[in-house]
């Protein structure tokens, strides 16, 4: 029989070694020191359990029920009968796992049609499906330039972005965020020869802000640069047909690839790249997230093939949805809490210090709102925004309430901080 190993905060390593411990910067990680806190003084505003389906009025996991304004869930779809029963044809048929690559046996018949309707909905050549948003962009950035090429991406732009151009061959090169004056002193000094990417969100997920991609379409033709559009919170949001901000723009057909996930607007998990056959040739040829990660699994496939057909088939609800994220832009304005701006479904509220923001977040929790606690580097180091985002299936009723309970939690503490009495707690989600 084994020994049981010794407990202690390095298992598995002398301490008297002198060797520096390579797990140091997981054991120290302030952010995660800050979930611990909260856990202990709290309501933790992270990882808040839910016990039902994403809908307008959500059931959490303590029993009670509210209004959900931190859902992704745009068009209201991630519990339609009609998407879950997709799903569940898609399990009967296939399976719960597809159990490999795409490359080896992870190909279904739902895989094909998704990539094709996909690419029909957006007017390109091919789409590639990939397991997450994330990996979206990773495996079209990541295979994107080689050495000496440059991968220009907005300050602000989603992570995965980041990631992505980091894993390139390229230089990655940040532009101040939303300014085409940044991009374009940044292009000016490129080398004449080196290929250029520029990389931007269409509409920011943390703030909702859309960004200038007619003028930024029209740097990149000028310099000879391609462009890439992050569309994950834009798809089925913003446009005519809901292909985002850069249709929204009139920038799509100016597009070199976009990407989106299925977590939003297509109530599922995945994402896609979607652009020319033959860069989807190289990404299904050397991508790590397309070569190397086990398919879509067939209920995701299921439903998101299942909500794109309604997202084209019922434009109805995109027009609900906007009226809703006007409609939640004034009721909060008029509460005296008016939002950033923006046109989309994501509406972010000042509230202040981060230690303001948990306040304000869990005071909202407490009178039946759920939504997000933002902070750096999503906004400014020491500020702090409640992210509120709706869905085309919220009532008038609904947002007037959650308005309220919002507008009273971040007046509230706004008024406790500036009287010198103290809000406590530190912004838990950056």
């Amino acid at each position: 029989m084994h020994d049981a190993p010794t407990p202690g905060p390095h298992p598995g390593r002398d301490p008297g070694s002198g060797r520096r411990d390579a797990f140091a910067p997981l054991l120290h990680d302030p952010l995660a020191a800050m979930f611990r806190e909260h856990g202990r003084t709290g309501i933790p505003t992270h990882g808040v359990p839910t016990a039902g389906a994403p809908e307008p009025v959500t059931v959490y996991d303590d029993g009670v029920p509210r209004v959900n304004l931190g859902s992704n869930n745009y068009l209201g779809l991630a519990g339609d009968p009609r998407v879950v029963e997709a799903a569940v044809d898609a399990v009967r048929r296939y399976g719960t796992s597809t159990s490999g690559s795409r490359v080896l046996n992870g190909t279904t018949r739902l895989h094909l049609q998704l990539e094709e309707e996909l690419a029909d909905h957006y007017g390109v050549e091919a789409a590639v499906l990939t397991s997450s948003g994330v990996n979206a962009n990773t495996a079209l950035l990541s295979t994107a330039c080689g050495p000496g090429d440059a991968l220009l991406v907005d300050a602000h732009a989603h992570a995965s972005v980041h990631a992505g151009a980091a894993a390139s061959r390229g230089t990655t090169i940040r532009f101040r965020h939303n300014s085409v004056e940044s991009l374009a002193r940044r292009l000016e000094r490129l080398d004449p020869r080196a290929g250029a990417v520029v990389v931007v969100d269409g509409v920011y997920s943390m703030t909702g802000e859309t960004a200038p991609l007619a003028a930024i379409a029209d740097l990149c033709a000028a310099y000879g640069a391609r462009l890439v559009v992050d569309e994950a919170h834009g798809l089925g949001v913003l446009g005519e047909r809901g292909r985002g901000a850069a249709e929204h723009t009139g920038a799509l057909d100016r597009v070199d690839a976009v990407t989106i996930a299925f977590s939003k607007s297509l109530a599922s998990v995945g994402g896609a790249v979607l652009t020319s056959h033959r860069v989807a040739d190289g990404i299904r040829a050397s991508a790590v997230p397309y070569v190397f990660s086990a398919a879509n699994e067939p209920a995701g496939v299921g439903a998101a093939l299942a909500a794109l057909r309604i997202l084209r088939a019922e434009p109805e609800r995109r027009t609900r949805l906007q009226e809703n994220g006007r409609r939640l832009r004034v009721e909060l304005s008029a509460a005296g809490t008016p939002p950033l701006p923006g046109s989309g479904a994501v509406i972010a509220v000042p509230t202040g210090s981060p230690e303001a923001t948990v306040a304000a977040w869990r005071a909202a929790y407490e009178a039946g709102v759920y939504c997000n606690a933002v902070g750096y580097p999503a906004v400014p180091r020491g500020k702090g925004v409640l992210r509120l985002s709706v869905m085309a299936t919220h009532t008038a009723e609904q947002l007037q309430a959650a308005a309220g309970s919002v507008a009273a939690a971040v007046l509230s503490t706004r008024d406790a901080e500036e009287a010198g009495q103290g809000v406590g707690g530190q912004l838990a989600v950056a």
